[in-house]
């Protein structure tokens, strides 16, 4: 005896085109989110080897085009910070200042966090600046 013919409905051929379509919107975002765990990881890994500018540098990778990872950009944040105590230790005030600056013009996403530690920096490169004897006219200094 023959099986009977198989009936197909139309609703069942949308039916597995929209759940195809699901599953690859879901594994996009699945990646870009996995994407975004691993660049934190080797961020926070070169934070804790005590290289602050190297972990600045692997989280802007992905915070240059998506800024609004709120994981990521902490961890950029907290890379900032260390970076510049660790230069504060080596380099004059005002260096530190200007290096900050620029980070801020560069990497916006920092701004909100770091934007008074640069009025603090600048506000001692002044105080030093001014604390500077000045030599007398005719020498350099």
């Amino acid at each position: 005896m023959a099986a009977p013919p198989r009936r197909e409905t139309p609703w069942a051929k949308w039916v597995v085109v929209a759940a195809l379509a699901l599953a690859a919107v879901l594994a996009f975002g699945v990646r870009g989110l996995l994407s975004a765990r691993v660049t934190q990881s080797r961020a926070l890994a070169l934070l804790q080897a005590g290289k602050p500018f190297e972990a600045l540098e692997e989280a802007d990778t992905r915070l240059s085009h998506q800024p609004d990872d709120p994981h990521l950009r902490n961890v950029a944040v907290q890379a900032a910070k260390q970076h510049v105590d660790a230069l504060l230790k080596s380099r004059e005030v005002g260096e530190v200042a200007i290096w900050l600056e620029d980070q801020l013009r560069r990497r916006p996403y920092l701004r909100p966090a770091l934007q008074p530690r640069l009025e603090e920096l600048q506000a001692a490169a002044r105080v030093r600046g001014a604390a500077r004897p000045t030599a007398p006219a005719g020498q350099a200094r």
